[in-house]
């Protein structure tokens, strides 16, 4: 294997404008060269990853960049390889697979199109029967691993960790530190530290990321949440039917108050919706999650406790997309506006707003007068713990040390290399779940056009010693562009093995000289 430690940092850090693509000729071939970008985060790996490509024949070079600049310049197409990553909200394809790799997608970096797979995509998009649209999606998935847009990666576990005095405290697959549920031994303020340095918006209609997300969800609630293991459950809603493959209708529980006393009704779900719906809805602009609603086409009051939403088409992964849309109150909104909203909001979860600021910490106080939250999740009742502070705290080690001394009780996102320190520590319980974001590199198809280099690319690199190394047993490698807990997922491909002999072969094959 090659060895991780004593690389120099090639490239540079920041977004200077190079060829994309590069060629050395020779009487005997050419030599293909390869410049490898990424963000500082995965400079290591992307070390070791150049070392073995050097090993094929390949002139292989690492650039390090400010993240969003580099996303900025694939998009663009001005690069050829860069790691990136995506995360699933769903356990489906449709806001993974799809957006990165149908033909135009919204994170298509790669510029990959293949009309046979999105021929796949809308089959498995259009169809109610679930066998059909898995058929479609590991069609797709054998086309894709044939096509090998990406060099393939991989997903992290989610490692979090906390006082062994936090009880009831289990972490989610989808990153929510659900607080509702958690009891803290002889104490009644619970801090936690986030891995962000800044949230974005109180407003559940004015984001679009995780970390703002598991604060806003412990002040709101929607009209279905998700068990730590992915399953869709009621929460607002106390039931809801499916007549027709395009209709859902929602009955809503009875006597839930907002922080402010109001009752939740119909009226409050109807304007959740349509504000997030229309262009304009949050004080003139457009709301971010207006693409994680889709394909929502209206939404009706039946009655003050029964909602009617009409899908523009069926959507197998709806009710999951609904997990993540928070309700908020009409005519508290309509009175203060967004930008009131988000300053101090107002919602029906388990923790009312007292203070904070979006880049130090937000403090939240138990709701007395909480409905309960999902019967599918107990305890039902008010939250155990009397406050809530999410502190923000962005560098691991920071967070580590926090949680050793008692300044907070849960943090999120341990780095792999100190889960062992962690669980040496009386004090502290590490708990792991399934990561659901996915890490790749990918690779511009405009560029590399050759299926055989782009796939020679796949089999010359070892990512189980890699991996091993840099994660300590915390990554898990995919085939594709598809995670074991979503739906579609294609259990029969196995990754491209580390098999250097078969890269050199694809690589002469395409005219490169490898040795």
């Amino acid at each position: 294997m090659v060895v991780l430690l004593g690389f120099a940092v090639a490239g540079c850090t920041g977004g200077g404008q190079e060829t994309a693509g590069g060629e050395a000729g020779s009487s005997e071939g050419k030599v293909l060269t390869l410049t490898l970008d990424g963000a500082k985060n995965r400079e290591a790996e992307l070390q070791v990853i150049a070392q073995y490509l050097k090993q094929v024949g390949i002139d292989a070079q690492v650039r390090v960049w400010e993240y969003q600049t580099l996303v900025a310049e694939a998009q663009k197409g001005t690069r050829q390889a860069y790691a990136t990553d995506w995360g699933s909200s769903t356990f489906s394809p449709v806001d993974l697979a799809v957006p990165k790799l149908e033909t135009g997608g919204r994170g298509n970096y790669s510029f990959y199109s293949n009309p046979e797979v999105d021929a796949l995509f809308r089959q498995a998009a259009a169809t109610t029967d679930e066998g059909e649209a898995l058929e479609a999606y590991k069609k797709a998935q054998e086309i894709i691993y044939r096509d090998a847009p990406w060099i393939f990666g991989y997903y992290l576990d989610a490692i979090e960790a906390a006082s062994t005095r936090v009880k009831n405290w289990q972490p989610s697959m989808d990153s929510r530190v659900n607080l509702h549920d958690v009891e803290l031994e002889d104490g009644d303020t619970l801090v936690v530290g986030l891995r962000a340095d800044r949230i974005l918006s109180l407003d559940p209609a004015a984001y679009r990321d995780r970390d703002t997300e598991t604060v806003i969800r412990n002040i709101y609630d929607g009209l279905v949440t998700r068990t730590p293991d992915g399953e869709v459950v009621p929460e607002i809603a106390e039931s809801w039917e499916q007549p027709d493959p395009t209709t859902y209708i929602f009955k809503l529980r009875r006597g839930i108050k907002f922080h402010n006393g109001e009752e939740l009704t119909a009226d409050d779900v109807v304007f959740t919706f349509e504000r997030i719906l229309a262009d304009d809805g949050l004080d003139g602009q457009p709301s971010p999650r207006k693409g994680l609603v889709e394909p929502l086409q209206s939404v009706e009051k039946v009655d003050d406790y029964t909602v009617r939403m009409k899908l523009a088409k069926p959507s197998a992964a709806f009710l999951q997309l609904l997990v993540h849309t928070q309700i908020v109150p009409k005519d508290y909104v309509e009175e203060v506006g967004s930008r009131g909203l988000s300053e101090h909001p107002v919602g029906a979860g388990p923790f009312k707003f007292v203070e904070g600021s979006l880049d130090g910490q937000i403090v939240l106080e138990r709701f007395d007068g909480y409905y309960g939250g999902s019967p599918e999740l107990p305890p039902v009742g008010p939250a155990k713990v009397r406050r809530v502070v999410f502190r923000m705290m962005p560098e691991p080690a920071t967070r580590i040390a926090a949680l050793k001394s008692g300044e907070v009780h849960i943090v999120q996102e341990v780095p792999p290399d100190m889960v062992a320190d962690l669980e040496r520590d009386p004090n502290v319980q590490v708990k792991v779940t399934q990561g659901t974001r996915l890490y790749m590199i990918e690779l511009n198809n405009k560029v590399l056009s050759d299926p055989r280099v782009r796939q020679a690319l796949n089999y010359a690199i070892d990512w189980d010693a890699i991996l091993q190394e840099l994660y300590q047993g915390h990554a898990h490698r995919v085939a594709t562009a598809m995670l074991p807990s979503g739906f579609g997922y294609h259990e029969g491909l196995e990754p491209y093995p580390y098999d250097p002999e078969k890269a050199k072969q694809l690589l002469r094959e395409a005219g490169y000289r490898v040795d």
